[in-house]
């Protein structure tokens, strides 16, 4: 988490001379909400796994270097009510940096997306699991200059007490993209 602060100060260093001019250059923040249809856990150990459907968020946070590619630092999560773990608040998600590739100018134009980093579990009054590797891919559509819709594939592994969980999560959600 250190390591993170640090590129995100650098990132805002380096990019805050072409902060928010209306370009998709330079300095990027963002995040969106919406609805996260697929939440899936599964521990081999004791071959328990839930599914379930919730609240899906984004915040991110980078650069991009010209009209059609960024990389952020992104936050990729959905929460959930539990069934399985005492009726807790669930969240799951990916954790890590994304690269953003859009096919056009700003406006109306599909975009990629793919990530590498970790994967979190956290479980209201639950232990505390430790981080895994996490990926996420997706893509969408800008439909105005700053606002698009997607959707975000992101999966991986949490453990505790050396049980691995698996983890799926599917989210789509709609972002406003500040550049």
């Amino acid at each position: 988490m250190k390591y993170s602060a640090l590129v995100l100060v650098l990132i805002i260093l380096v990019s805050s001379a072409a902060a928010f001019d209306g370009q998709r250059k330079g300095f990027v923040l963002g995040g969106g909400l919406g609805f996260s249809p697929v939440l899936y856990s599964k521990t081999d150990v004791f071959d328990y796994s839930e599914t379930n459907a919730g609240v899906g968020l984004n915040l991110f946070l980078g650069y991009a270097w010209d009209e059609q590619n960024m990389l952020l630092y992104e936050g990729n999560v959905a929460g959930y009510q539990s069934n399985g773990y005492n009726n807790s608040t669930v969240v799951m998600g990916f954790d890590g940096i994304s690269w953003y590739h859009y096919f056009d100018l700003p406006g109306q134009t599909f975009y990629s997306t793919i990530g590498l980093g970790t994967y979190n579990l956290q479980i209201e009054d639950g232990p505390d699991y430790d981080l895994g590797y996490g990926v996420m891919i997706g893509g969408g559509y800008e439909f105005s200059r700053h606002w698009q819709v997607g959707s975000y594939l992101g999966f991986g592994k949490t453990s505790y007490r050396g049980v691995k969980t698996k983890h799926i999560h599917l989210n789509i959600l709609v972002s406003v993209v500040a550049f």
